[in-house]
């Protein structure tokens, strides 16, 4: 995902993409923290802070005003130019809405509630690097 972001054009014009590049950076960290529990929370926060700032980047970078919040923002990028940087079709809004933003909701809302497994974790982080592929 490092990748992704440090070769995306927005990368050298907004500073907030580096602070998605640090997100990322701690996300990887994350692997040799203890207790397992902390470490998957911490490995969601990471991972969805830098597709939040990152969405919030494009939609900037667009002249767009973010909303607050992942799945707002998702849904935002439909009102682009199709043929744009950054575009998402309704089906594309909805699904990365459902599997990032649902779940990092249910973690991030809810005191004393942890991703049971580690495959939980990597499909989000996987999903998440899946949107960073479509809008960057």
């Amino acid at each position: 995902m490092q990748a992704l972001v440090r070769g995306a054009r927005i990368y050298n014009t907004d500073p907030l993409m580096q602070a998605v590049d640090r997100e990322l950076q701690e996300l990887g960290r994350c692997v040799r923290l203890q207790p397992l529990t902390r470490q998957r929370l911490l490995q969601i926060i990471h991972a969805s802070r830098a597709l939040d700032t990152c969405l919030g980047s494009i939609l900037r970078a667009n002249g767009i005003t973010p909303k607050s919040g992942i799945g707002k923002m998702l849904h935002q990028l439909r009102a682009l130019p199709p043929a744009t940087r950054g575009y998402l079709d309704h089906s594309g809004a909805v699904a990365f809405s459902a599997s990032i933003a649902h779940s990092r909701n249910k973690y991030a809302h809810t005191a004393g509630s942890f991703p049971s497994s580690i495959q939980e974790v990597d499909k989000l982080v996987s999903e998440v690097h899946a949107c960073m592929s479509v809008i960057l």
